[in-house]
């Protein structure tokens, strides 16, 4: 008896399932949504200006209280000073690894400076970001180091786009954690030390205006006294409205890391890539922000 003929559309299905796999492995899959996301979510988390303010409110803040009261923030500002390094190394981690994890969805080897080690060795050692709680802070630290060495291992292993699974699997929990752990530092250290500032730059300059007032100079000090306070009010609104728009940047990274984690392998999902591409959509809008706040 002849053998029966094999059926053309499980020829042709055969074919397709070969092609797809063939293209997954050999780096061809369409991952242009997952590219957009991770290349806007570096450009937009990689604001060091933020991590500035950080350091510098406290110092800012002694400039306006009485030398006698210049001791407690002292404290302060020495912890800030070797948080900060800290702080922005722990950030960094974070541009960093969407920046290679957008590589590897263009299919291209990872490109990253020989800097990422230096940062794994720096939090490593030091086990802390951030002057709020002593855990939150440790876990930080220890879950950036741990993505620095994943970075580490992808460039020296020369990752290609089908590491994108891997890589996204081994990172998100570590990712999460460094988001929250960023955004916990400056929703409370940050907003705490810009509502500090505000009240000890609002201090002198209403001890100004009175005095002058009631020294029968009502035309002279007292307007230029307002007009400054003004000004410094100003510049430190813009800086609560940029630290309010980064910290909506970091959840928007956080979710949408989390997202791409969860459909990792369905990455040609068409609900999926529209969502990610809205993420995209609303870190563009945040870098936009902040940009036009920092001029």
């Amino acid at each position: 008896m002849a053998p029966r003929p094999f059926p053309r559309s499980a020829g042709r299905m055969c074919s397709y399932t070969t092609l797809l796999l063939l293209a997954v492995l050999s780096g061809c899959a369409n991952l242009a949504a997952v590219r957009e996301f991770a290349k806007t979510s570096a450009a937009t988390a990689d604001y060091k200006q933020v991590v500035s303010d950080y350091t510098n409110s406290p110092v800012r803040q002694r400039r306006y209280q009485p030398e006698q009261m210049s001791g407690q923030l002292d404290g302060v500002v020495q912890r800030r000073a070797a948080n900060g390094p800290l702080l922005e190394a722990a950030q960094q981690v974070l541009v960093k690894y969407m920046s290679v994890l957008g590589d590897l969805a263009a299919d291209k080897l990872p490109d990253v400076d020989s800097e990422v080690d230096g940062l794994s060795k720096a939090l490593e050692t030091a086990k802390f970001v951030g002057d709020g709680d002593k855990q939150i802070r440790k876990e930080t630290a220890t879950a950036a180091a741990s993505i620095a060495k994943v970075l580490t291992r992808a460039i020296l292993d020369g990752y290609r786009q089908h590491e994108v699974v891997k890589i996204v699997k081994e990172t998100n929990q570590p990712l999460q954690i460094v988001v929250e752990g960023l955004k916990e530092v400056l929703d409370k250290d940050m907003r705490e030390s810009l509502v500090n500032e505000e009240v000890a730059i609002r201090k002198p300059f209403k001890a100004w205006d009175a005095a002058a007032t009631s020294g029968n100079d009502p035309d002279g000090a007292p307007p230029i006294a307002r007009i400054l306070l003004d000004e410094r009010l100003e510049q430190l609104r813009g800086k609560q409205a940029n630290l309010d728009a980064y910290i909506e940047v970091l959840t928007t990274i956080g979710e949408g890391h989390a997202d791409l984690f969860k459909h990792v392998d369905t990455l040609d999902q068409k609900a999926l890539k529209a969502r990610l591409q809205d993420h995209s959509k609303q870190l563009q809008t945040l870098y936009k922000d902040i940009k036009e706040l920092s001029k």
